[in-house]
């Protein structure tokens, strides 16, 4: 069986690129879903403490939910789909640019939009406020800030 001992190789060189090719994907798809950095020369209006997103599905039923947070420029500095059992929460994310707007939306036809404007008490000491939003259980997605 000369056919089966040539084409070992040949399988063993294809799952190995396989293998790379796989890898290479999730660190890109990781690197440009904002949770291990930012974009690339994404760093203006940048302040020691990175901007986090943090998502709460507030609902009964697993949700994915997509955020994207753009800069003034509109050019996006945050882009990242969670996907939530029922109440679950996850934070992601190291925003080191200056947000202007915050879009969420779900697979369901859901969508807000709103301008990165935090108007938190005084008594939170913090350079620039995280972002944070729930799906709540009639549909609507709710933003809230916290330091």
């Amino acid at each position: 069986m000369p056919s089966d001992r040539a084409s070992a190789p040949l399988r063993e060189s294809r799952s190995s690129r396989r293998r790379v090719l796989a890898a290479l994907g999730a660190v890109a798809s990781a690197s440009t879903a904002g949770c291990s950095g930012v974009l690339p020369g994404r760093d203006s209006g940048r302040t020691d403490d990175p901007i986090e997103v943090t998502v709460l599905n507030d609902t009964s039923s697993t949700a994915q939910i997509a955020v994207r947070v753009t800069d003034a420029e509109a050019e996006m500095i945050f882009s990242r789909v969670f996907s939530l059992g029922p109440e679950k929460m996850a934070g992601c994310g190291a925003i080191e640019a200056t947000p202007a707007s915050v879009h969420a939306f779900t697979a369901d036809g859901v969508s807000r939009t709103w301008r990165y404007a935090p108007d938190l008490p005084a008594d939170f000491e913090c350079d620039r406020a995280d972002i944070g939003l729930t799906l709540r259980r009639d549909g609507a997605i709710e933003p809230w800030y916290s330091c």
